[in-house]
């Protein structure tokens, strides 16, 4: 867990500044955002009033856009642009799981019927998220802008001398802004905003757009219409309680967006706007903060980046710094193994001779017994066969005991007595006697024990 922690982090690290380019109407609202390793802060916001007929607002844009980049000195810096809310157009589809490779496809075919304009009027992008207990379904929101107001803003821009990397609408940058600034385990929100005197309720879920419409509501109602989303848009989380945030004026019942910011993320005595806040929402999904990231512009009319970029250089330095200390801890943990190692076979050497020793005069001692006793059995078997052939056939033993330098016999005799002088009359025996009185056995038979010592 916490080298997948170190490894999300890390991919997250970047060296970048974020323009956020909110295009309307009567105005034109900036962010500028800065991103140090981990970092994310607010470096300015700005909105500027368009006070001419329609026929000069554009260039006034690109010339307040034109000025801000020269004073924020934001050559390189990553530019998204924000498509207003009226030219914004939202659909969805509930697919099976099995479908997740085919989503491009069906969004293709479904266009025409999930969005009520022509598509060639249109740039789309689309993100998913699973549905269901167990993921067994996805939704798929489509995201789609008029073409035509892409391109006005786009021009503006290039007047600018600024080119985009992306280009978004309202909803998505109010969600990237949202999951940037909540508190852990808040992962569902309503938030209310305006544009073009129309009330705006976009839901929040997991730090992505789960839906976003036109909501008319007074100030008291506004939990109880988030409630009522959630059970349209996310069944599956009926019964959590959510976040309702505001950029309008309400009253006591929500909280309003700018106040959830970290602390440290807007320059002091800073508090932006809506259209300002969607600006910062932009911007942060240039700078890898965003959960679903959307781009309706075509992969011909995305600036390109030149070159080798700072993150990529911050990246690959922090990958071949990590590397080094991986090696260097595992250089250094061989090097301990190794010395732990020598100092044990120093340890167990003498040991291992001793026990060698040992092993071998075992050896030499076992030889000598298994000689001895190879010997022993021989003799043993010599004066067994010598008393069995002087031993008369009308008598017999019960015991024959080899006791080293004699032998004891115990048996039963017609006359015992006569057995002292026949074992006597042997080579091998000799002092042959009784240990104990001859006792009948029988009517006519004799019970003895005796013993005699060994010649040779």
């Amino acid at each position: 867990m916490e080298s997948a922690g170190f490894i999300a982090r890390l991919a997250k690290v970047d060296f970048a500044d974020a323009l956020g380019v909110v295009v309307s109407d009567d105005a034109v609202s900036v962010a500028h955002l800065t991103k140090r390793f981990n970092r994310v802060r607010v470096a300015d916001v700005s909105t500027e009033r368009l006070e001419g007929p329609p026929e000069v607002r554009g260039p006034e844009a690109a010339t307040f856009l034109k000025d801000y980049a020269e004073r924020a000195s934001l050559e390189g810096a990553r530019v998204s642009v924000v498509v207003e809310r009226q030219a914004t157009f939202l659909g969805s589809l509930l697919l099976p799981a099995a479908a997740s490779s085919n989503v491009a496809s069906v969004v293709e075919l479904e266009l025409d019927r999930i969005i009520p304009v022509p598509s060639d009027d249109l740039m789309v992008d689309y993100y998913e998220r699973p549905m269901g207990s167990a993921g067994e379904r996805i939704a798929v929101t489509v995201v789609a802008a008029l073409a035509e107001r892409v391109s006005e803003a786009l021009g503006w821009l290039e007047g600018s001398e600024l080119g985009a990397a992306a280009a978004t609408v309202e909803p998505v940058a109010l969600a990237d802004y949202y999951r940037f600034c909540s508190a852990e385990g808040e992962d569902l929100a309503g938030l209310f905003t305006e544009a073009g005197g129309r009330q705006y309720l976009t839901l929040c879920a997991d730090g992505a757009m789960a839906s976003s419409h036109h909501s008319a509501v007074t100030d008291g109602e506004y939990a109880a219409v988030v409630a009522q989303e959630i059970e349209s848009a996310l069944p599956e989380r009926c019964g959590d309680t959510p976040v309702v945030l505001a950029g309008l004026p309400v009253g006591d019942s929500c909280v309003s967006l700018a106040s959830i910011a970290p602390e440290g993320f807007f320059p002091p005595g800073v508090e932006p706007s809506v259209a300002e806040i969607v600006a910062i929402g932009a911007a942060l999904g240039q700078l890898g903060e965003s959960r679903a990231e959307v781009n309706v512009l075509p992969d011909s009319m995305v600036k390109a980046r030149e070159g080798l970029g700072l993150r990529e250089l911050a990246l690959s330095a922090a990958l071949v710094t990590t590397a080094l200390v991986l090696a260097g801890t595992i250089a250094l943990k061989n090097l301990s193994i190794e010395s732990a190692l020598a100092s044990e076979l120093d340890r167990l050497t003498p040991l291992v001779t001793e026990v060698a020793d040992v092993e071998e005069n075992n050896q030499k001692l076992q030889g000598k017994l298994l000689k001895l006793e190879k010997s022993s059995r021989s003799n043993v078997l010599v004066y067994l066969r010598e008393v069995t052939e002087l031993v008369p056939d009308s008598a017999y033993l019960t015991t024959f005991r080899y006791r080293g330098e004699r032998i004891e016999l115990d048996g039963i005799a017609d006359e015992a007595s006569v057995l002292i002088s026949i074992l006597e009359n042997s080579q091998y025996f000799a002092d042959v006697a009784f240990t104990a009185p001859t006792t009948k056995y029988l009517a006519d038979q004799e019970r003895f024990s005796l013993r005699m010592k060994l010649e040779r």
